[in-house]
């Protein structure tokens, strides 16, 4: 039945003389068939076409309902007059009933095209549709799609697109993460610079290189990168654009791993570390991040056969896998251990701390100076989504601040790795404070005091 529809989109696409973008693809073309997906797209992204075309590729079919619905009926309206041009307009379809003023279109052969307005739920109660279009799904309210939409899907086991520009951590960033993990639910982001009709020169292209000149990093990263941001809330000064290139392994150098442990989803990395100018930089050359329910014999084999790729020297981990488990009588590094690798870990008092140990990761991302130190090769896309992604929970009023980033069971898992990482391989150091007693002759340093 996919592959079905994919054939008969792409056949469509070309009868009407539509070529997605690259950014498009991905939502027209996705690996995952799911009911559920989550487009969180850059301005100037052309949202509107494509969700004009994926409706346009349901109600060309027999007997089909579908649905645009946006904060206001004007925004409804851009997604419906894309419709509207090319059904009506373009290829003169046959219809029962259609009105533009109604935002309604009834084909011959009995399939029904509305637009619909989120601030006007009761609106929302109908029939049951077989494709549903939420257009700037993050100005919509929750509950309209928990109360009205989502029932009208049930009866016909439709499929829904949420397609949006990001605006912070709010709830289309939980449906965002269900797309993750969850079978009936798929999900991307995609840049603006990814629309190469509307920047032929991608980041180079000269609307991009003012627009990021002359506005803040979080909203030019919100707006245009399609980042989900919040403008005190993300822990990590992480930018790929900066920090995400061709750093493949290299064999001259020396490799390390690290792990987090946990069978939900363990997060591990593979690292190379090299000096230029006298200053330690790191590579991160390869990952094994958001993989489900997986065994520690499963993660075992995986980093055995990493260790003999890249020829690890040394393997670091989460101190809590040196735990007793109940069923087994022993914990994950011990059966690490038993297998021929050692994972060595940091339990002093300082790095255990989590805020220090963030402090510690953030200046090697980027220091006081500006200067980035760690680097991400191509292939550790689940990392640097990671590291976007991490923050810091939203300030209440009359609350004290906290400064225990979210965790969220997914974005969480790469970062404590990393840190885990920074923490072992260059540790952070212990500092003292001297005191001077004045009663000594030659004012003698004593009486050290570690912090």
């Amino acid at each position: 039945m996919k592959n079905d529809l994919i054939s008969y989109k792409r056949k469509y696409f070309k009868f009407t003389n539509y070529f997605p973008h690259t950014g498009q693809d991905k939502l027209h073309f996705p690996e995952k068939d799911a009911r559920f997906t989550v487009a969180v797209c850059g301005r100037r992204w052309g949202k509107s076409v494509a969700a004009a075309k994926e409706i346009e590729a349901v109600i060309t079919q027999p007997k089909k309902r579908a649905w645009v619905v946006a904060p206001s009926y004007q925004l409804a309206e851009k997604v419906f007059r894309e419709v509207w041009h090319e059904l009506i307009t373009n290829q003169g379809v046959p219809t029962r009933r259609a009105s533009y003023r109604d935002m309604f279109i009834e084909t011959e052969w009995g399939s029904i095209f509305e637009g619909k307005s989120a601030d006007n739920p009761p609106s929302l109660v109908g029939e049951g549709l077989d494709y549903l279009v939420l257009d700037e799904a993050a100005k919509q309210k929750a509950t309209v799609w928990d109360m009205y939409l989502r029932p009208t899907l049930s009866d016909r086991k439709g499929k829904a697109l949420f397609i949006t520009t990001p605006e912070g951590y709010n709830w289309v960033y939980e449906k965002f993460l269900l797309g993750k993990k969850d079978e009936e639910w798929t999900s991307f982001n995609s840049p603006s610079w990814e629309n190469q009709y509307a920047y032929p020169e991608g980041l180079e292209d000269s609307d991009l290189i003012e627009a990021k000149r002359n506005m803040a990093q979080e909203v030019f990263e919100q707006e245009y990168g399609a980042m989900f941001t919040s403008f005190a809330g993300r822990v990590y000064p992480f930018d790929r654009m900066k920090d995400l290139g061709n750093f493949p392994y290299q064999p001259t150098l020396p490799t390390y791993a690290c792990i987090d442990f946990g069978f939900r989803m363990p997060a591990a990395a593979w690292f190379q570390v090299y000096t230029i100018d006298g200053i330690e930089h790191i590579n991160v050359i390869d990952e094994f991040i958001h993989q489900e329910r997986i065994t520690t014999d499963d993660l075992i084999n995986v980093c055995k056969n990493k260790q003999a790729k890249y020829n690890v020297i040394a393997s670091f981990g989460d101190p809590a896998g040196s735990a007793v488990q109940s069923s087994s009588g022993m914990g994950d590094i011990e059966k690490f251990r038993r297998n021929g690798m050692n994972v060595r870990f940091v339990r002093d008092k300082i790095s255990r701390k989590l805020e220090v140990g963030i402090s510690h990761v953030r200046s090697f991302i980027e220091n006081a100076d500006g200067l980035r130190r760690l680097h991400l090769n191509n292939n550790c896309m689940g990392l640097a989504e990671d590291l976007e992604n991490y923050r810091y929970p939203e300030h209440k009023e009359g609350k004290d601040l906290k400064e225990i980033p979210v965790k969220d069971g997914y974005h969480d898992h790469g970062c404590d790795m990393l840190r885990y990482f920074m923490l072992n391989r260059f540790p952070i150091k212990q500092q003292g404070i001297k005191f001077v007693d004045r009663k000594k002759e030659g004012n003698k340093w004593h009486n050290t005091l570690k912090i």
